[in-house]
């Protein structure tokens, strides 16, 4: 296993990889050696990216905005985001609604009074995970919507 993973660092790590090396459940005595190096990778991957077990990484809060239709929040590598909140701010003179999609399904679907800022009602928590994008659609150009969000795996 040592030597399967020694030219790897801990950001090219895939963590579904390790299904079929770490498979074994009742090791013979030449896998020991391997278990134990599989242990400590694991471990160590843990603490980079996981490092308070899905609970809220210290100092990971952000906010990412979009004008008009586009990415709000998209994650990379490793990352796993929770929104927090979502805000909708309009300065045209007519209500506006406009379409937050993740990965394509519909999750809101606000509509904000003419020249004010509304907080998003979400009836469930939005987690995003690496390779899935919360986007704006269907909105006009006087509208910018805000997402407050932090990290659970980085």
């Amino acid at each position: 296993l040592r030597n399967l993973l020694k030219d790897q660092s801990l950001n090219d790590v895939n963590p579904s990889a390790f299904a079929q090396v770490g498979g074994v459940v009742f090791p013979d005595q030449g896998a020991a050696f391997s278990l134990a190096d599989f242990g400590t990778i694991v471990e160590a991957f843990r603490h980079v990216h996981l490092p308070t077990y899905g609970s809220a990484i210290p100092k990971s809060a952000k906010t990412s905005s979009v004008n008009s239709d586009g990415d709000l929040l998209a994650t990379s590598g490793n990352e796993v985001a929770v929104v927090q909140a979502i805000q909708i701010t309009t300065t045209g003179a007519d209500p506006s609604t406009v379409q937050l999609l993740l990965n394509g399904v519909l999750v809101a679907n606000p509509t904000a009074d003419p020249a004010d800022t509304q907080a998003v009602a979400l009836s469930f928590p939005l987690v995003i995970d690496s390779g899935s994008t919360l986007t704006v659609a269907n909105s006009s150009a006087d509208i910018t919507l805000v997402c407050a969000y932090y990290l659970i795996s980085q």
